[in-house]
């Protein structure tokens, strides 16, 4: 199976701790791998998954039928459960076919430690993985706590997920953590171009991605334009400060992007490196010069104005109405 990109330490102690790669230490049997969004969590556990099942510890040449089914998602040992990525190839794969949730209930837990329960039919552990397994219901995460204080046989289970605050305390004290950090911009354009994306449109992207490859897929050469007509239009407050029915349109017209508040909380936040001195790529040279001129900018305000993007981010997501938490949240912003 095709190795992911980044994270070559993680990578690194997992591979080595394969039976097969000679490992003495048993293996723990329940995992969080934490981190951003986009970052590969779910790639490398699905890879890790592979590695744990195939005959030569992930070192087969060619590729074993093992790792193939693990690729394609149907190892019979091998079970994943959780909401699909709205964007498959956020977590460096396309071949993910899950249905759509908004969260993990207690049916999914039963049917993760049915099959947990269950003698592999291959050498290696039966393997569960759970993608966005911040989401599970507090119902749902209490029926895991007996299969992770006592795992049947050599079981493994790892949920994945970009919100450890969203999993209750018995659940995150019974797991081995990982923590993964963001992309370097490098390793993000080598998985755009592995995904077809020119050379160009692959730099650019990876410039303003911040280190996930969620955040860079939305960036095509069209969507760069849209982002930075909206960061300007953003900034265009500070000159006009009254005159926001027109960001107010383009902000409600992205519904579908979360409303485009997510790329105001990203900018906000790069005026925040910047009023700290810190060097902060951008591919447009008038969102550069923007954040040339943040350096002499006072940090507490642009703080306060992620904080407010971010609560209105919040707010949103409690349905209430996108226009007006919108319309409050510019006529209050001081950028």
């Amino acid at each position: 199976m095709k190795e992911p990109i980044g994270h070559d330490v993680i990578r690194s102690q997992l591979r080595a701790m394969a039976p097969s790669n000679a490992n003495p230490t048993p293996l723990a049997h329940a995992w969080l791998f934490a981190g951003p969004t986009g970052v590969g969590k779910f790639a490398i556990a699905r890879w890790w998954a592979a590695v744990l099942k195939c005959p030569e510890g992930g070192n087969c040449q060619p590729v074993c039928e093992s790792c193939r089914l693990v690729a394609g998602g149907v190892h019979p040992d091998v079970f994943e459960t959780g909401p699909a990525p709205k964007d498959k190839s956020a977590v460096q794969s396309v071949d993910v076919e899950i249905e759509r949730k908004k969260s993990v209930g207690i049916e999914e837990s039963r049917a993760l430690i049915q099959r947990l329960s269950l003698r592999p039919t291959r050498p290696g552990p039966r393997i569960a993985i759970v993608r966005e397994a911040g989401s599970m219901t507090v119902p749902a995460q209490n029926a895991l706590l007996k299969l992770l204080e006592e795992p049947p046989g050599s079981a493994v289970i790892i949920l994945v997920t970009d919100n450890v605050g969203a999993m209750i305390v018995t659940v995150r004290s019974r797991c081995r953590h990982l923590a993964f950090g963001t992309l370097s911009q490098g390793e993000v354009h080598r998985v755009l171009l592995a995904q077809g994306w020119t050379d160009d449109e692959a730099l650019a992207a990876a410039a303003c991605a911040r280190g996930s490859v969620a955040r860079a897929l939305t960036m095509s050469s069209e969507g760069l334009v849209e982002r930075e007509q909206l960061l300007l239009a953003w900034e265009g407050l500070r000159r006009s400060p009254d005159d926001v029915e027109g960001l107010i349109a383009a902000l409600v017209a992205r519904k579908s992007q979360g409303y485009g508040l997510g790329d105001l909380l990203e900018w906000q936040l790069a005026k925040v490196e910047a009023s700290l001195g810190r060097e902060v790529a951008e591919p447009s040279a008038e969102l550069t010069r923007i954040l040339g001129e943040a350096r002499s900018l006072a940090t507490p305000p642009q703080i306060a104005n992620a904080e407010r993007i971010r609560r209105t981010m919040g707010e949103i997501a409690r349905n209430v109405n996108a226009r007006l938490a919108i319309r409050d949240l510019l006529i209050n912003v001081r950028v």
